[in-house]
């Protein structure tokens, strides 16, 4: 049988929904049916006796060749995968995107001749629904990881909730003991000076209290809320807008930084900021904020060229009490950081400023352009 004329078989080929190529030893076209030709806009009589690598000389790749002159010569049977090989024959769909392909490529006897004989099917539709579940699952599990964060988060700001209003109440009670008993100093006095130190003494357990108080308020609020991304540069414009840093220039080089953390996050640079003015000493004049990236994941820095904190203060800076005022800023800030593990240290030099270091694991920071 010669297959180049064939008519019954020619007609039978054009029938099929597959794209069908029959080649020659010589990669001349022997047979080009209905549907290839409609796929790539070549009509049979335009390639039917040519060389197939003149029209698609990438078959001339190693890739191809190899495995095709292997079944020219019988070898088994050559497929090219959607993975590897999704264009085999390229051709444009409407939209201009080509078809996805899998090709099979058999060998062929008649007439004493050799022929390899090519099966291309259009598997288009089935890779665009592969591609759009896995776009899915991905999103599905984004979302899942995204929510398992949240509620981990939450539970231990619950935990936390727990522990320190009970350590609060504790505290409260001993600060109203004590300005009762002043109080009660103060009914048995007659000397206006020891009544007058009694009062201030009375103004300042007041202070404490107000202070405690305000500070229970903010940390019943850590953990209300979901965490979230932020973006730093805000957080920061509006903590510096709440507090009087007339004459210290707050300097930031973050570019579109943004921290996955409990919304009380701006809290955080309010006390880092409000703790330089406070200790900073009359000659400071400069905050700087900045970041850096390193194999754990980023340090956010808040550095000042204020006096600078002692060596032997550091271990205790955020231990809840430890400080001349109420000793809770810190203790504040380690705690709303470590809701997503987001640690803090300080890493200055005394007599050349404070550096507090925000240490921000790898996933929960990200750059808003990117």
């Amino acid at each position: 049988m010669n297959i180049s004329s064939s008519p019954p078989l020619a007609e039978y080929l054009d029938i099929l929904p597959v794209g069908i190529i029959v080649l020659s030893s010589d990669y001349a076209v022997v047979s080009w049916n209905r549907t290839i030709s409609e796929w790539t806009g070549i009509p049979a009589e335009e390639i039917i006796g040519r060389d197939i690598r003149e029209r698609f000389p990438h078959l001339r790749d190693k890739r191809y060749a190899l495995r095709i002159q292997q079944v020219f010569e019988g070898g088994p049977a050559a497929l090219f995968s959607t993975q590897f090989h999704p264009h085999f024959i390229p051709a444009p769909l409407p939209d201009g995107a080509l078809r996805y392909q899998k090709t099979s490529v058999h060998s062929l006897h008649a007439g004493g001749k050799s022929y390899a004989i090519f099966f291309i099917d259009d598997v288009t539709e089935l890779v665009t629904q592969v591609h759009a579940f896995r776009k899915m699952k991905d999103r599905a599990y984004a979302e899942i990881e995204e929510r398992k964060k949240k509620e981990e988060a939450l539970a231990l700001a619950n935990r936390k909730n727990n522990l320190l209003s009970s350590i609060t109440r504790h505290d409260l009670l001993n600060q109203i003991m004590a300005l009762k008993f002043y109080i009660e100093l103060m009914r048995e006095e007659k000397d206006p000076a020891v009544i007058s130190e009694i009062l201030q003494k009375e103004e300042s357990l007041a202070g404490i209290i107000e202070h405690q108080v305000n500070f229970a308020r903010d940390y019943q609020e850590m953990g209300i809320h979901a965490p979230a991304w932020q973006q730093v540069n805000g957080c920061i414009e509006r903590a510096r807008a709440s507090l009087p840093t007339k004459g210290v220039e707050i300097i930031m080089d973050l570019d579109s930084l943004e921290i996955y953390a409990d919304p009380l996050l701006e809290k955080v640079f309010y006390n880092l900021i409000d703790n330089a003015l406070n200790y900073g000493g009359s000659n400071m004049t400069a905050i700087w904020v900045s970041s850096e990236k390193t194999p754990e994941g980023l340090v956010l820095s808040l550095e000042d060229n204020g006096t600078g904190i002692e060596a032997k203060d550091r271990e205790h800076l955020f231990t809840r009490g430890f400080g001349k005022h109420t000793g809770l800023g810190l203790f504040l800030i380690r705690e709303i950081l470590s809701i997503t593990e987001i640690g803090i240290r300080e890493a200055g030099s005394p007599g050349k400023g404070a550096r507090f270091e925000i240490l921000v694991p790898e996933g929960k920071f990200r750059y808003a352009r990117e």
